[in-house]
């Protein structure tokens, strides 16, 4: 009998393995298409979590790689490092069960066979963007990460002993990149079942009546805590303030009763005075013109955790907080959060039921030990419930950053328009994410109105025209075609061309818009639309992003009973466009002219080059130009003794304009002097000279 039951559990390990591996990818799955990029890992959000260091991506908005940008910025403007839940419930009235940690380190679910809670799935559930602009499913998230674990089967501790949730645990993460209106929150929805049934027949089937009495069957009084490592933006932090430790001590907590959400917002570090205003105002950020920076509010966003929905509780309350706060964490090391000095079970579960009882407990905005002076975990708990064998609680909740706009966060004088009016568009998405869920709760499905498709551009130099400097935005009708996910009506009225001549996240202007099948820019025979972008400098580099946009309608067919702020009224909905983020460009694109076929008006500007004059993108301070090159050729560059210093090789298609950043075939920078430049080509060759002045 007893060698039956190990090939029994054999045989199950090898079956449970192979299928779960087939829906597992990498720990850490991350949004990162739109403007608001977060990680999902196993069983919390945002990466693995050490001491309130930035290691991934945690609410980063607006999100980026900091290797887009050839300058260090201060990094990626991270808003959370960890978050998740904290669970527990009772074996019987007087007895603690177990408590499970999922909002840290999520340790304890992995995907091996020792793990106490198996990670069953955890995967992208549409692959390479399927249900981008909803084109698979229009009733969930543009992008959907699921994910499940559950009690372990083959698990026993040390001592031989189960003390585990007898759970299964689904997870559905939902966001919605291309649209503009929805593009920064992110939904998850959690179902958590008492599987206590199958667990028990499973057992029962081996003959382990000693396994099957360790398995506790009502999950009684059962709490849920969110603990979420939120603060004002790592990149803010690091800084303004690199001789701290990370995670940014300035964020101020305030709760919403209304909206049932926690948020927070960049203020005064009060162990300083006045270094660090509201918003992470920093003198040495911005555009650098003539070697000054303008000036930037390096924390403009907001962020927030609202509870969306949550099953009816012992109190027979549906979507309650039964109360939130703060644990304030030490300066200097922190790896467990509030439930570091939580040394058992029973004071585990005493903390998710009282919040009050975490040290250094806050709850008032108003504190003056802690708050604005303290990394800060966010805590909400939820419940109780008694949960039957068979039976599931849902919970849903949204994670979100919104604020002024990168245009403002550049602009010294912006304080009112990030501050009054940051909070409005904060509060307008958290408004807008319990709209989507709440179309769910009606049997909608996570819905809401949506743009029409953006379609992918190329951007090339304009060559219509000898001496024309211009930039070509060039798409297709592609896209057109594309219905509308909620009534199927081919709703895209036209496109609007966005530009930015500092980062590859904004700021963002508009340099045109063109309605759809517009003769001037459309051709009907190869259904291919060309925009001529005129208002560019020659030699300047810039990132560009494309939007579709449709003219609204006077009813939502979905609810036509619902509200839309923007419109002000009920059933009107407003005109829609989609992200900007979600189809940009990442790679500059420098203005240039189209290759001449002779040598005779060749320059370099500016020459003499100052280096720290003029203006430019990051990175790009020691940018020198060559103008009037013709397709292709060789540059090569020489002191005046004849060394060479560098060469420069054009190919075909490159464009009027090469530059060059000073740095020699050695990596060295030049020194200054004048320098003789020699051109190679099939139309001849030139020589000039040309001087810098560091």
């Amino acid at each position: 009998m007893k060698q039956r039951t190990i090939l029994l559990l054999f045989l199950l390990t090898v079956l449970i393995t192979s299928d779960i591996y087939a829906q597992i990818e990498t720990p850490a799955l991350s949004f990162n298409r739109g403007k608001l990029w977060q990680s999902v890992f196993n069983g919390k959000s945002g990466p693995s979590f050490n001491n309130w260091r930035r290691i991934g991506i945690g609410l980063d908005w607006p999100g980026f790689e900091p290797s887009w940008i050839n300058e260090n910025i201060g990094g990626a403007p991270s808003y959370m490092l960890t978050g998740g839940l904290i669970v527990g419930a009772k074996r019987t009235a007087d007895s603690v069960l177990v408590v499970e940690d999922w909002s840290i380190s999520g340790a304890t679910i992995s995907s091996e066979t020792g793990a106490k809670y198996l990670l069953t799935k955890h995967t992208f559930k549409h692959k390479n963007g399927d249900n981008h602009w909803l084109v698979t499913n229009p009733l969930e998230g543009e992008e959907v990460i699921e994910t499940s674990w559950e009690y372990n089967k083959l698990y026993t501790d040390e001592f031989g002993i189960t003390r585990q949730l007898p759970v299964r645990v689904t997870r559905s993460s939902h966001q919605w990149s291309g649209s503009t209106r929805n593009e920064n929150y992110v939904i998850h929805e959690y179902v958590i079942k008492n599987i206590s049934p199958e667990i028990k027949a499973h057992f029962s089937a081996l003959g382990d009546t000693l396994r099957v009495a360790t398995i506790a069957d009502t999950l009684l009084e059962f709490y849920a805590m969110f603990n979420y490592a939120l603060h004002a933006n790592s990149r803010s932090w690091s800084i303004l303030f690199p001789q701290e430790t990370p995670g940014a001590r300035n964020t101020w907590f305030f709760y919403d009763a209304t909206r049932r959400m926690i948020w927070a917002r960049a203020a005064d570090y009060l162990r300083t005075s006045k270094i660090e205003p509201d918003f992470g105002f920093s003198n040495s950020q911005g555009r650098i013109t003539n070697g000054n920076p303008s000036g930037e509010w390096l924390s403009p966003g907001y962020v927030g955790l609202r509870l969306l929905y949550s099953s009816r509780n012992s109190s027979n309350q549906t979507t309650t907080v039964k109360s939130y706060g703060f644990s304030a964490a030490d300066d200097a090391f922190d790896f467990g959060g509030p439930l570091s000095n939580k040394n058992t079970e029973e004071a585990q579960y005493e903390l998710i039921k009282n919040l009050s009882t975490a040290q250094n407990y806050v709850q008032l905005p108003t504190d003056t030990v802690y708050m604005r002076r303290s990394r800060m975990w966010s805590m909400m708990n939820l419940g109780p419930w008694d949960i039957l064998p068979g039976d599931s609680i849902v919970i849903a909740v949204a994670e979100l950053v919104d604020g002024a706009s990168y245009n403002s966060a550049l602009d010294p004088a912006a304080s009112g328009t990030i501050g009054a009016g940051g909070l409005r568009l904060f509060q307008n998405s958290a408004d807008k994410a319990k709209f989507t869920y709440d179309q769910k709760v009606k049997g909608n499905g996570f819905n809401h109105p949506d743009p029409p498709a953006a379609p992918q551009f190329t951007v090339d130099f304009y060559k219509g025209r000898e001496g024309f400097v211009a930039n070509e935005i060039i798409w297709n009708n592609s896209k057109e075609s594309i219905p509308d996910p909620d009534d199927g009506a081919a709703d895209l009225t036209g496109y609007k061309i966005y530009r930015s001549d500092y980062l590859p996240i904004g700021p963002w202007d508009s340099v045109g818009a063109v309605l759809k099948g517009d003769p001037a820019v459309f051709n009907s025979a190869t259904g291919e639309y060309r925009f001529i972008d005129s208002t560019v400098d020659i030699g300047s580099s810039y990132y560009y992003a494309l939007t579709a946009y449709d003219n609204g309608r006077p009813s939502w067919n979905i609810d036509p009973a619902a509200r839309f702020t923007e419109t002000g009224s009920t059933g009107a909905v407003p005109v829609l466009e989609s992200s900007i983020y979600a189809n940009k460009k990442i790679v500059k694109f420098t203005a240039t002219l189209p290759p001449l076929q002779t040598l005779d008006k060749v320059l370099v500007v500016p020459n003499p080059f100052v280096i720290g004059a003029g203006s430019s993108l990051p990175g790009e301070s020691d940018q020198l130009q060559f103008v009037n090159i013709p397709n292709p050729c060789t540059i090569r560059i020489y002191t005046v003794r004849g060394d060479l210093v560098k060469t420069l090789e054009v190919p075909e298609g490159t464009g009027a304009v090469v530059s060059w950043d000073q740095v020699t075939d050695y990596r060295l920078f030049i020194e200054s002097g004048v320098y003789i430049y020699h051109i190679d080509s099939p139309v001849g060759t030139k020589v000039g000279k040309f001087a810098v002045v560091r």
